[in-house]
């Protein structure tokens, strides 16, 4: 009976779009004969566990129903920038899924809010350009206001639910992800058949991309400027029920970068293909579909992961950052978290038999506050007094409480001398310091961009690229220090390299954004929880036979709530 019940065990592989009736157990003899037959052949087995029973038949196959039952579901977002392309990324997503056989249906963010109001809209779509970037955002930010910071996510699944429910497609990509609650909320229906692609891009190529679409003269300042600030508030407005993009791309699965241009989205295959970012998108979806299970990480993929792990550990009140340093081998020299520093070398929590004493310094325990905010707090409380002392009219409690508030999202805010924890960046540099560790032409992985402090120490410690993940937008790095550090350009040279061939000439650190699969997505994309090859022969499967756990969950789980959020959607025009 056990046999019975475990029929379908991991090795077996159900087809997802029949549910086929058994032929019943082979005998002992034919089970011989097909052994047999596989030791010559290589064929694998494969009919026997891709078939259903009938109801009646005493087999119970829970396990082969369950898998039969998972969706093909598949919402993909886009998340970057203005200027960024996450339009040109969305519209080549779909093209690629075509070109593999499988049509996605188009949502689109700016459809949801024309259709939310219509009016304002159209108004803000009638404005001049300049004036047209605030008003759009407007728009955006009082109908989150109005309902919640989730709400355009929640028109992108009163679309899917429409699409889906006229017979359109599984799949859908939604352009473009704005704020966290929307990630937050399109994660808490769709669980894993969620996917989230993070888009980055240089910020002069967005700034002159921008310029252009609008038709603004390059030479003219004050569209310049008018264009800065808006992509300023895009990446993070300062207003509650604003967008906060900076803070979303935090929740990505995929990285691409996309400062190189694509003509159109539907350029010729040739042109297409020979766009980098394609390779990365392809690769993407041969991740989400499981088209080569025997896919592996890149080193670069690799070397994050470890920073991400490193991250983990620790415990700072403000934000988790993991760094690690790749000697030019490839080989892991040294990682890093942002943590308190404890007498004797380290941080707390590393190396500690003592519970107590790992915690004992640590922020949380020690006082249970960040002493940078609240140093920051000080130091506005002392401007405000400064002011009252010569004479500035501030007026009653509520006008000083609104100064200060202003203040603190001021420049004011994004000091960050006063943290108790080494940065992640350089806790590993110390890190490799204290074991005789050299550097120089090493590359540095880290999970959050460094600041600019960090920055000096990473261009004094010989490092030759830095590769990261989130933007942070308070650090001054490039600003400060553009003579020793670059972003990614033509004809760079690694510093190290340029020193033993005796280049003439400065040379730069290259700050690059990192480009492959997110941390988060390494359980789903890359560990191999099922069998790759016959296990008679021990001949490699083809890849439709290979017996990979499909994590997607079962539809019907997500679409009467899906429905419930389209209902509600529906209910706000």
């Amino acid at each position: 009976m056990w046999r019975l019940l475990c029929a379908s065990g991991p090795r077996s592989r159900v087809d997802h779009t029949v549910l086929r009736p058994t032929l019943g157990c082979r005998s002992r003899a034919s089970s011989r004969a097909a052994r047999q037959a596989r030791r010559v052949t290589g064929r694998p087995r494969l009919a026997q566990h891709r078939r259903m029973p009938k109801p009646g038949t005493g087999r119970v196959e829970a396990l082969a129903l369950a898998r039969a039952a998972q969706g093909a579901d598949l919402v993909i977002g886009v998340v970057g920038a203005v200027g960024s392309g996450t339009s040109t990324i969305a519209r080549v997503l779909r093209r690629l899924l075509r070109r593999a056989g499988a049509d996605a249906t188009a949502i689109r963010a700016s459809d949801v809010l024309a259709r939310a109001a219509p009016l304002d809209w159209a108004a803000a779509m009638a404005e001049p350009p300049l004036r047209r970037f605030g008003a759009l955002q407007a728009v955006g930010s009082r109908l989150r206001h109005e309902n919640d910071n989730a709400f355009v996510a929640a028109g992108m699944i009163a679309g899917i639910h429409a699409a889906r429910a006229a017979g359109g497609p599984p799949i859908a990509v939604c352009d473009a992800i704005r704020h966290p609650a929307e990630v937050q909320l399109l994660r808490s229906v769709y669980g894993e058949a969620f996917w989230l692609v993070g888009v980055v891009c240089d910020e002069a190529t967005r700034h002159a991309r921008l310029m252009r679409k609008y038709g603004l003269a390059p030479d003219d300042a004050d569209a310049a400027r008018a264009v800065q600030d808006f992509m300023g508030r895009d990446e993070n407005s300062g207003v509650e029920h604003g967008q906060k993009v900076a803070e979303a791309f935090r929740y990505a699965d995929f990285h691409c970068d996309s400062s190189a241009s694509l003509p159109q989205a539907d350029a010729p295959d040739a042109v297409l293909d020979a766009w980098p970012v394609t390779a990365d998108l392809e690769r993407f979806l041969a991740l989400v579909r499981t088209e080569k299970p025997m896919l592996r990480p890149t080193e670069a993929e690799q070397a994050m992961y470890h920073a991400y792990a490193a991250r983990l550990g620790s415990a700072c009140l403000s934000r988790q950052v993991g760094a690690v340093l790749l000697g030019q081998d490839g080989q892991l020299l040294a990682t890093g978290c942002n943590e308190v520093p404890r007498a004797g070398g380290g941080l707390y929590g590393e190396g500690m038999d003592d519970p107590a004493e790992v915690e004992r310094g640590r922020c949380h325990a020690y006082g249970g506050f960040c002493r940078n905010t609240d140093e920051r707090n000080k130091l506005v409380d002392h401007v405000l007094d400064l002011l009252a002392e010569e004479g500035v009219a501030l007026g009653d409690e509520t006008a000083r409480t609104a100064l200060a508030r202003r203040l603190r999202r001021s420049r004011l805010g994004h000091l960050v001398e006063f943290s108790r924890s080494v940065h992640a960046e350089m806790d590993a540099l110390v890190s490799a310091a204290r074991r005789g560790v050299s550097t120089v032409g090493a590359r540095l992985f880290v999970t959050t961009f460094p600041c600019h402090n960090c920055a000096r120490h990473i261009v004094a410690a010989g490092i030759d690229e830095v590769q990261f993940i989130e933007p942070y937008l308070k650090s001054k790095a490039l600003a400060l220090h553009d003579d020793s550090i670059t972003l990614p350009q033509a004809g760079w040279v690694p510093p190290s390299l340029a020193r033993r061939l005796g280049r003439p000439g400065p040379q730069r650190v290259c700050f690059r954004p990192y480009v492959g699969a997110a941390p988060r997505l390494f359980r789903r994309a890359f560990l191999k929880d099922g069998e790759v090859k016959d296990g008679m022969s021990g001949r490699l499967l083809p890849a439709p036979e290979q017996a990979f756990e499909n994590r997607r969950p079962l539809s019907e789980g997500y679409r009467a709530l899906e429905a419930e959020i389209a209902a509600r959607f529906a209910g706000t025009g």
